[in-house]
């Protein structure tokens, strides 16, 4: 997830100021999901887990899916919203299953808010901390599929690059 969110900032980074956010959120929460389930780069193979990593997760989630919901997501609908062509069609297609991952992944963070991990549910936990790194693993292939629409089809402007210089073309 790591890698493909490298590839992704290095694709559409420093092009729109919403974008590089939402990026660097995604980025916040990968580190704290792997912190939360123990993988951490120099450090034994594996990490207990403690509460104060799990409500740190839980912080960095809301962050991260408010971010899109509220934000991206609502630009991309904007510009899209009315257009009959291949942009809305395909953009129909991820929204929903957007949403269907939204309530997915929300179900884990309120039922972490309600009971946590103990002793007596720690393999449970451990089970559905494996489940939430697929249901992330499946939003952000969705997410990376909005952005690229939309940068395909200029939906979100371009910021012009620092020292690039245009060049005029002819009429």
């Amino acid at each position: 997830m790591l890698n493909r969110l490298e590839k992704l900032t290095q694709r559409v980074g420093g092009s729109n100021e919403l974008i590089d956010k939402w990026l660097r959120a995604r980025k916040d929460l990968l580190v704290s999901y792997c912190t939360l389930v123990g993988m951490k780069p120099n450090k034994e193979k594996h990490t207990p887990l403690n509460e104060k990593d799990l409500d740190n997760f839980c912080h960095h989630l809301v962050d991260y899916l408010s971010a899109g919901h509220f934000h991206l997501y609502h630009r991309i609908v904007e510009e899209v919203d009315g257009s009959q062509g291949p942009v809305a069609q395909e953009a129909a297609k991820i929204y929903p299953a957007l949403e269907v991952n939204t309530a997915t992944i929300m179900a884990f963070h309120d039922s972490c808010s309600e009971s946590g991990f103990d002793d007596d549910n720690i393999f449970a936990f451990h089970y559905a901390l494996s489940d939430i790194g697929e249901a992330l693993d499946a939003r952000f292939v969705l997410e990376d599929k909005l952005i690229a629409l939309a940068f395909d089809t200029h939906i979100l402007p371009l910021a012009p690059v620092a020292n690039q210089v245009e060049i005029a073309r002819p009429a």
